[in-house]
């Protein structure tokens, strides 16, 4: 049986490159530096604000952000917990392919109707 990880905080050597690709690049604030009143750092995750893009786990450079595909749901695991987020399915082929954040985020982006994120990239 696969072990079941619920964070990743000890992988995490505060680089904040994470939080740098979530702004710069994808244009979202859902990773955030914090510092307590001693100075210890942590990297925070806002699950709300994400959109599942995998953006923040490609430029981890110490896999302390671990994003998996099970079944319809996409598992994403951080320094700040754990979160499972609902995948669409594509009503041609029934492949479970996006994060429904992620299929609305780029459905506002584009400007386009959710409608049009109704099929997989294989089948459009």
């Amino acid at each position: 049986m696969k072990e079941i990880i619920n964070d990743t905080k000890d992988r995490c050597s505060l680089c904040k490159k994470c939080v740098g690709v979530c702004r710069k690049t994808v244009g979202r604030e859902a990773i955030s530096y914090v510092e307590d009143e001693n100075g210890n750092g942590s990297i925070i995750f806002d699950f709300d604000k994400c959109v599942v893009c995998g953006s923040c786990a490609y430029i981890c450079a110490d896999n302390a952000i671990i994003i998996e595909d099970i079944g319809d749901t996409r598992v994403m695991v951080t320094p700040s917990g754990r979160k499972e987020f609902k995948l669409k399915q594509c009503t041609k082929c029934g492949y479970y392919w996006a994060p429904e954040q992620q299929i609305k985020f780029m459905s506002e982006q584009a400007d386009l109707p959710l409608s049009a994120f109704e099929l997989c990239p294989d089948c459009r």
